[in-house]
């Protein structure tokens, strides 16, 4: 079977800011670009529940992490260490949408994020 190199993967998450615009860092290099939207699966036990389904806007990137537009200031800390708890799911974020090119002039739509093209 051959995996498909389109399909929208996930990017486990190992860290995740409190701050005015959160920034998460992932385990491994990712493919969000900036302005792309994501969404976030993080269970209670992870701590920074408040952003579990929440989507967001990407305002930055470097090659593991993305600073979203999202106010976590004033959640609780996320926490890793439960990351080998039983019954739990690692923490994700996942491709949600495309959204328009940052400053692009005309502007346009992204077709190369994640949610489009994921390499394999």
């Amino acid at each position: 079977m051959t995996t498909n190199a389109f399909y929208p993967q996930r990017a486990l998450i190992n860290a995740i800011t409190n701050a005015q615009n959160a920034q998460v860092t992932f385990t491994e290099d990712h493919d969000f670009t900036i302005g792309e939207i994501v969404s976030f699966r993080v269970e209670k036990n992870f701590g920074m529940f408040e952003i579990n389904q929440k989507r967001a806007k990407v305002l930055s990137i470097t090659s593991d992490t993305i600073t979203v537009d999202i106010d976590s200031s004033s959640w609780t800390a996320f926490d890793y260490s439960m990351l080998n708890s039983d019954g739990t799911t690692p923490p994700h974020c996942v491709p949600s949408s495309s959204s328009l090119v940052p400053n692009a002039n005309p502007p346009r739509i992204n077709i190369l994020d994640a949610f489009d093209n994921r390499r394999a």
